[in-house]
C-alpha cells in the first residue's frame, strides 16, 4: 500500500474561514451565502465552499433562505436561552470537577490570575475581539482543567451560537466588570478547591448570562419591529 500524499483538506479550510467569520459578525445574521461570491473570496472552487456551506447548516449557523439561497442564520432569543440552560448544567460540571482534580500547586491559581488579568485588560480596553477572546478563554480553561474530554466536544458545538451572542451581551460596558466579578469568585472556588460552591457559581453565571443574553436579543427584535 503506496503512502497517500499530504493535501490540504480544503473543505475543512473553507468551513474553518467561514465560521469564524460568522462568529466575528464579519458575515453578520441574515448575509446571503452566495457560494460563488464565497468561493472567489477565499480563492478556492465552488466545491469545498459547497461542502463547507453543508457543515455549517448541521451546526446551525446556516439556514434557507427559500428560494434564493442560503443565508447566515439569524439569532434566535429562544434558542440561546436553551444552549445557555445545557450550558449552565456543563459548567458547574466543569467546575467541580476541576475543583476536585487539581493538585496543590500555585499553578492553578497563577493561571487563573493571569485569565482575569486578561479580562480586566480588555475591559479597559473596550474592543469586542479581545473581549469575547478573554471570556471564551476563561471558561474553556475550566473546561480543559475538568480532565472530562467529553465536555470539550460538547461544548465545541454551541460554543459559535455562544460567541455571537457574546457579543450582544458585552455591547453593555456596564455590565463587563461584574461579568469579571463572577469569573474571579469562580477560579477562587476552585483554586480552594471547593467544589460545590465553584459548580454553583459556575451555573447561576451561565444562567443569569442566558437570561441577559435573551432580554437583550428579545428587545433588540422588538425595536426593529417598529
Amino acid at each position: 500500500m503506496q503512502s497517500l500524499a499530504t493535501k490540504p483538506d480544503l473543505t475543512a479550510q473553507a468551513h474553518q474561514a467561514i465560521r469564524d467569520a460568522i462568529m466575528a459578525m464579519d458575515l453578520a445574521p441574515g448575509t446571503p451565502l452566495a457560494q460563488e461570491g464565497l468561493a472567489e473570496r477565499l480563492g478556492v472552487s465552488r466545491q469545498p465552499v459547497s461542502h463547507a456551506l453543508v457543515l455549517l447548516r448541521r451546526e446551525g449557523l446556516v439556514v434557507d433562505r427559500g428560494r434564493k439561497g442560503q443565508m447566515v442564520a439569524p439569532i434566535d432569543p429562544d434558542r440561546l436561552l436553551d444552549l445557555y440552560q445545557v450550558r449552565g448544567a456543563i459548567d458547574r460540571l466543569a467546575a467541580r470537577l476541576a475543583a476536585t482534580r487539581l493538585a496543590p500547586s500555585d499553578a492553578p491559581a497563577k493561571r487563573f490570575r493571569r485569565l482575569i488579568e486578561d479580562g480586566r485588560e480588555a475591559c479597559a480596553e473596550g474592543t469586542m475581539d479581545a473581549l469575547v477572546k478573554a471570556d471564551l478563554a476563561f471558561h474553556q480553561a475550566i473546561h480543559a482543567l475538568s480532565g472530562n474530554e467529553e465536555i470539550d466536544r460538547t461544548a465545541a458545538g454551541f460554543w459559535p451560537h455562544m460567541v455571537r451572542s457574546m457579543r450582544v451581551v458585552l455591547e453593555d460596558s456596564k455590565g463587563r466588570d461584574v461579568i469579571w466579578d463572577e469569573h474571579a469568585a469562580i477560579a477562587e472556588a476552585i483554586v480552594a478547591g471547593d467544589a460545590a460552591k465553584a459548580g454553583a457559581l459556575a451555573a447561576d453565571h451561565a444562567e443569569r448570562t442566558g437570561e441577559l443574553t435573551y432580554q437583550r436579543l428579545t428587545r433588540r427584535e422588538d425595536r426593529q419591529s417598529l
